[in-house]
Formats: C-alpha cells, structure tokens, sequence
C-alpha cells in the first residue's frame, strides 16, 4: 500500500500534465493532494484514490469560476436591493380616476386637474396650459410637469406655453355688481368658458349682497365668443380655476 508521500512523488507530476501544465495546473493538483493528507490512510481502504484526487483536482480548478459567479451574485443581489432602495424612495404616482369633465377645458380645484375623461390628484398645484389633450402645469415646486390625457405625469424640459387667457367679454352683469369672471379659457372645439363668481341672488329677488359674502362659481360655457346661447355647469368649490 502506498503512503500518502510515495503517491505524491509518484503520481503529482502526470496530474498537472494532464491538466496541461502551468502554475495554476500546479496549485490546484498541490491543493487537492493537500486535502487528502490527513484522510489518506481511510482513503486508501475505502475508495479509489486516484479517481478521488481527480475529482479534488477538478474542484480546484473549477472554484475561480464559482467565486466569480459568486461574486456576481452577490453583486446582482446587491444591485436589486439599491433599485428596490431608490424606487422606494420615489414620489408615488398621483391616484387617477375616471370621471368625464362637464365642460370642454381642463380646470382645477381643490388639488385635482380635471381633464376629459379623468381626474388627477396634484395638490399644490399652479399655472397651467392645455398642450394637446392634456395640460402643462406648475407642480407645488414650480416645476413643469406634462399631464398625459389618461393622467400618466411626466417631467417637462421644453419651454413653458403661454399662460396667457384669451382676449373676450365676460357674460352676465357687466358692471361687476353680482358677478365677477375669475377665468376664461378657449376649447379646442371653440367654445369659450368663463369661469364666474355670481350672487346667490339678484336684483329680480331685490336682495343686494356683496359677492365677498355669499358668491359662487360655475362654468358658463359660450358656443360663441359672445355668449348669444350659453349654459351653465355649477363648479363643486369656491376655488376652481381655468388657465
């Protein structure tokens, strides 16, 4: 029976030429043969040697690839917790609903932009534009934000539109004395709607009262500039607005 040495001298040098030679041939037949010094005597009675350290010559050579693999692992494990990291810390979507807009522009109140067929949630927001069929509006940081006309938000890094209201008379009392127009906005259709601040009552009623005291808003929305047929949509706030 040969001693754990005796195989060494024997057969170390056939075992790195069978793994082509080389210094890493070398380390990997000396640290398979390393792992069986301890266990050779057991070896011996009980398994085929030469098939054993074979197996452990293999091992050696393959454990580069596995630590590398591993790494990788661990690297794509790491790379997953950061994304899970950073989408966790990104602002939530604003919550979108269906719901189909009365009158033919986008408004705002009480932290929602109304477009046609949904409602989405944007409190603090500003100034905005119809572009398309959604709107440019100010954000509660006074960034620009693109409003998709299924509610989808989007940064906006092209030049802001113009804010501006278009240039027509206001319906209804035009001395101001029971109704105020606090928007007007022109429809893609046409259509002008004023949004107006009126009275509760008139002067059919004789009741005279300020409109600071008891005023509320709805759409007027004019076929024609001039309002010769209009219908009214009451706005469900005292704070809706029109750009």
């Amino acid at each position: 029976m040969d001693t754990y040495d005796d195989f060494v001298a024997a057969r170390r040098s056939a075992l790195v030429e069978e793994q082509g030679g080389g210094a890493a041939a070398e380390a990997a037949v000396d640290r398979a043969l390393a792992r069986c010094r301890r266990s050779w005597a057991r070896l011996e009675q009980t398994t085929d040697v030469e098939a054993h350290v074979r197996d452990l010559v293999a091992e050696e050579l393959d454990r580069p690839r596995r630590r590398r693999l591993t790494a990788w692992s661990l690297a794509g494990v790491a790379a997953v917790a950061a994304l899970a990291v950073v989408v966790s810390l990104l602002p939530a979507p604003p919550e979108v609903r269906e719901e189909a807009n009365p009158v033919p522009v986008p408004w705002y109140a009480d932290g929602e932009l109304h477009l046609a067929e949904v409602v989405v949630a944007l409190p603090g927001a500003g100034r905005f534009a119809a572009v398309d069929d959604g709107v440019v509006i100010e954000d509660a940081d006074d960034r620009l934000l693109k409003v998709d006309a299924d509610g989808d938000v989007s940064d906006f890094d092209e030049e802001a539109p113009s804010f501006s209201e278009p240039d027509v008379a206001a319906p209804y009392d035009r001395r101001g004395t029971f109704s105020r127009r606090v928007g007007v906005a022109e429809g893609r259709d046409g259509a002008v709607v004023h949004l107006m601040e009126l009275s509760v009552s008139g002067p059919d009623a004789g009741v005279f009262v300020r409109l600071s005291e008891s005023a509320r808003r709805v759409f007027v929305v004019c076929d024609e500039p001039a309002c010769p047929v209009m219908r009214t949509v009451t706005a469900p706030t005292t704070d809706a607005r029109l750009r």
